[in-house]
């Protein structure tokens, strides 16, 4: 369960027992924006679920009055049922319209917003897809009821917020939904019908659940569409489904439905301006989301076949029992002994869970990247609020894998690097951030830094570039945000490409917006010091969606093809393509068109880094709280430098730096410390130019880099990892206080 604060807002979510709704409930209580408390509902109370029954009034108001909730959701999906529906209006009535006004008179009573999802079938269907101006003009049972429900949500004025959706699917073997209809029927051996004749958005249950958890931090109220971005006949989704889960595509038939009397044509499905003009949300590629739904189904067919034998699962809970337990006596806390006990920089911190998870994950002995890291990277895009994660085995991967991506041929023309193209980045920075931009022939234009924030003020960033210049790539240096308000100011002046390394900095935020989702991609790193870990381990955070596949493609070894570990033919054509100078029908699984590595992690990481990401707000805090101790009591230090961040920057801080005064020597200081077990750091590669390896780099060096060298001579860090307690962050203080008293020796 994702922890979330005491005074966190709750989210009633009625239905959350079906598809639509427990993918809600997840997204609204892993928001990138600070967790919820989100309780769902369904009609007999169970676990952590409220009873509610729409048919039932009074249990409406004892849900409200029990959980007093700020945003209840109406997550009751009409549409999926709406052929049968139509046979049975009075039902339609009493669940939409009444139970509708019921929820709506119990959120004025206690002052809450309503968000009700509703459904295309509002409109005729006679000119789709429709924009959130368009008039409804419902011609079914089910877009009357739902209409006249949107009139009583809309009615709440700026309390109320209808999201409409188109062709919901997802894997959930309890919905309706075309997917599972699908499924379903090729159990049976009996056809699909699905329609040619009939346009719909498809859109994945992950993007409605992603939408409206976008749409609620934003306050929006009003109508919202959240649909996929591509228009497509039922017949061609539900072909694509079966190939997806599977199933011969061929037993998808085309005739008419339900809504097709005398064969009409029906033209639904909506567009999405509005909630992407306001929020970072993005749909997912279809071909991306009919992937996912593929590893869905393959995770829940294994784990169906799994719980066949009674025997190994009683075995895999007791062998998970006793990890548990072995946790506890192995992995103790131990008593910190001063002088003696080490005060280490940082290091990983983990529990029960952490270790659980893993194991867990090699008992299903999948060796390579599969279902687990899918679920790592839709964990890191909802934490971070990005369209795309793509899960790589470091965070130098990472940063090669950023690179390799903009100067691909597969990269659009306005973001595609080229040879001698320039790439400004500071002097002060790690080397596998400057590595990548040298190996691709990129120039770097080297920028000095601010002692205090460690990063290169923007004024000197924009004085560096010059005609050649295409790109920025910025670490927020040990977690430190620069002033990204500057930056974008840049960024869009000068058409730029920006690549954010965010390697020490996850968690962070400007003008309350996460570190990672400024840039055209960002990296993370996941390595033991940082502030979740994977062990090794690091990603791509994708903000442009035209890159995603470059990136994959690049990870995985340049191929062409998107099939994922242990699959083929997920596009239906795998001996179909002319490509290249190719024979026509050449193995896609064998077509390359990226200059890629293998840069994949594995499974039993992605378990890990799953654990560790839910608990990224406890480190976070721990950090702050860390490094505001160190702040106060070295304060008073003349001596020395302290960090400072810029306006409208909150750190998610790796480490505490610290520069020296001119009269204090930054050895014999760190000398002193190191000698009582309290570990040191310099800043990475200090002015990276006189490193051996850097010295003869091809750059542009536009001003002088005397702060580098600077920090190169005076400055060090020490750690504020959660791992270190008060105790150990008192011995800390004590050390500079007998330092600075002059008994150094």
């Amino acid at each position: 369960m994702i922890p979330v604060s005491t005074d966190a807002p709750t989210a009633l979510v009625v239905g959350g027992s079906g598809m639509v709704g427990a993918a809600l409930t997840s997204a609204l209580a892993s928001s990138s924006g600070g967790g919820w408390r989100v309780r769902p509902t369904s009609r007999v109370a169970r676990g952590d679920r409220v009873r509610l029954d729409l048919f039932d009034p009074a249990s409406i108001v004892d849900a409200v009055r029990q959980t007093s909730p700020s945003t209840i959701v109406l997550a009751v999906d009409g549409a999926a049922r709406a052929a049968e529906l139509e046979r049975d209006p009075s039902h339609a009535d009493a669940l939409f319209v009444a139970g509708t006004r019921a929820v709506v008179d119990a959120a004025r009573g206690l002052g809450a917003r309503v968000v009700l999802l509703s459904t295309d079938l509002v409109f005729a269907g006679t000119d789709g897809p429709y924009g959130e101006h368009d008039a409804p003009r419902p011609c079914t049972v089910v877009g009357t009821r739902k209409a006249a429900a949107e009139e009583i949500v809309l009615s709440l004025g700026s309390e109320g917020l209808v999201a409409r959706t188109s062709e919901v699917f997802g894997w959930d073997p309890a919905s309706p939904n075309l997917a599972m209809e699908v499924w379903r029927r090729a159990g049976t051996g009996r056809p699909v019908v699905a329609s040619r004749t009939w346009q719909v958005t498809p859109t994945a249950v992950q993007d409605v659940a992603s939408g409206v958890a976008a749409a609620v931090r934003a306050e929006l109220s009003g109508v919202v569409h959240i649909a996929g971005a591509e228009s497509r006949s039922r017949f061609d989704l539900a072909a694509d489904l079966a190939t997806a889960l599977g199933i011969d595509p061929s037993m998808v038939v085309d005739g008419a439905e339900w809504l097709q009397d005398g064969g009409r044509e029906v033209r639904l499905g909506l567009s999405t301006g509005e909630l992407q003009a306001t929020t970072s949300w993005r749909p997912t590629a279809q071909r991306e989301a009919v992937r996912l739904l593929r590893g869905a189904s393959r995770q829940a067919v294994r784990a169906s076949t799994a719980d066949a034998s009674a025997e190994a699962a009683a075995l895999r809970d007791e062998i998970l029992e006793r990890v548990e337990r072995h946790h506890a006596l192995a992995h103790a806390a131990r008593p910190f002994e001063p002088l003696r006990s080490r005060v280490p920089y940082a290091g990983r911190v983990f529990g029960a869970d952490e270790v659980v998870s893993a194991v867990d994950a090699s008992l299903d002995f999948w060796l390579t990247l599969g279902p687990r890291g899918a679920e790592f990277e839709q964990a890191l895009c909802d934490r971070i609020g990005a369209p795309d994660a793509v899960f790589v085995n470091s965070g130098s991967s990472a940063n090669l894998t950023a690179m390799l991506t903009l100067t691909s041929e597969r990269c659009p023309d306005r973001l595609r690097l080229h040879p001698g193209d320039e790439v400004v980045t500071p002097a002060v920075t790690f080397p596998t951030t400057l590595a990548p931009v040298v190996q691709c022939g990129l120039v770097p234009v080297l920028v000095d830094c601010e002692i205090g924030t460690y990063n290169a003020d923007p004024a000197a960033l924009e004085a560096a570039l010059s005609p050649k210049t295409r790109a920025l790539l910025l670490p927020h240096t040990l977690g430190n945000p620069y002033d990204m308000a500057a930056v974008m100011e840049i960024v869009r002046a000068h058409d730029l490409v920006l690549v954010e390394d965010c390697c020490d900095a996850l968690g962070a935020r400007f003008d309350g917006r996460p570190v990672g989702t400024f840039g055209t991609l960002a990296t993370l790193s996941f390595y033991p010091a940082h502030h979740i870990t994977t062990g090794e381990g690091g990603a791509v955070v994708v903000n442009d969606r035209r890159l995603e596949r470059v990136v994959r493609s690049v990870r995985d070894w340049g191929r062409d093809c998107w099939c994922p570990p242990g699959e083929s033919n997920t596009c239906g054509r795998r001996f179909g393509w002319q490509l290249g100078e190719l024979p026509c029908g050449y193995d896609h699984k064998y077509v390359y068109s990226t200059l890629g590595y293998n840069f994949k992690p594995t499974d039993i990481q992605a378990a890990i880094g799953t654990v560790q990401l839910s608990r990224l707000p406890e480190f976070h805090a721990r950090r702050q709280h860390n490094f505001s101790r160190l702040h106060e009591g070295l304060l008073r230090y003349e001596q020395l430098v302290l960090p400072r961040a810029v306006p409208g920057a909150a750190p998610a801080w790796f480490a505490f730096p610290i520069t020296v005064r001119d009269g204090t020597s930054r050895d014999r200081l760190v000398q002193w410390l190191e000698r009582r077990n309290i570990e040191t750091r310099q800043v990475f590669a200090g002015n990276i130019l006189r490193q051996p390896a850097y010295r003869d780099i091809e750059r542009r060096v536009p001003a002088p880099l005397t702060n580098s060298d600077r920090v190169m001579h005076d400055t060090f860090f020490i750690g504020v990892y959660p791992g270190l307690t008060d105790v150990m962050i008192d011995f800390v203080l004590e050390q500079f206080d007998e330092f600075f008293a002059g008994r150094d020796g």
